[in-house]
């Protein structure tokens, strides 16, 4: 995702259980469709549904809020 235009970043998550979560941010609609049609994303999601997901669900969301708190800075 780094080598595409409008990639502006990723977060992760995942429980000791073993579900995770990704998410990653684009400036727009337009770098979400080069990230979809970039050929390692392709070759990469081949290789997880061949060998490493049983299934995933994909949300394609705009954030129109974003704001978070951390203890000890104002």
């Amino acid at each position: 995702m780094k080598g595409i235009p409008g990639f502006l970043g990723m977060d992760s998550a995942r429980t000791p259980g073993g579900l995770g979560i990704k998410v990653g941010y684009f400036r727009d609609a337009e770098a979400i469709e080069e990230w979809r049609g970039d050929m390692e994303h392709r070759a990469a999601q081949k290789r997880g549904r061949e060998g490493w997901y049983e299934s995933y669900t994909v949300h394609v969301a705009r954030v129109e809020r974003s704001y978070g708190f951390r203890r000890g800075q104002g």
